[in-house]
């Protein structure tokens, strides 16, 4: 599950670079972008909390863990200050990526 989990959320991490070069270079936002970011970030999130509730006590899925919920709270803080057609606020869209990266991180560090 922990390998699905890694998998899912680097594409979710694509995707989110995708945004912020649309979003930097075009100054416009992707709806389709967004959401199919956004499923698949809480898919794999999902994937990640099955692993914990299921498998045995590891360090690094709970700390992933955390910092990943950290950064689902900040994608709901976009997606709710989001204005039409308009990038969002990039130093929260920072504050997200790191969290998220740090994350996965954490996560890939984990499955070794």
């Amino acid at each position: 599950m922990t390998l699905y989990a890694s998998i899912l959320l680097t594409l979710a991490a694509a995707f989110g670079f995708t945004m912020i070069f649309i979003g930097l270079y075009y100054h416009r936002s992707s709806k389709k972008l967004a959401i199919s970011h956004a499923l698949l970030a809480i898919t794999g999130f999902g994937f990640l909390g099955i692993q914990i509730y299921r498998g045995p006590v590891d360090k690094y899925n709970n700390s992933a863990a955390l910092l990943l919920l950290l950064a689902v709270i900040g994608g709901g803080m976009l997606l709710a200050l989001r204005e039409d057609n308009h990038s969002p606020s990039m130093p929260l869209v920072t504050i997200h990526a790191i969290l998220a990266l740090a994350g996965l991180l954490v996560l890939i560090l984990g499955l070794q």
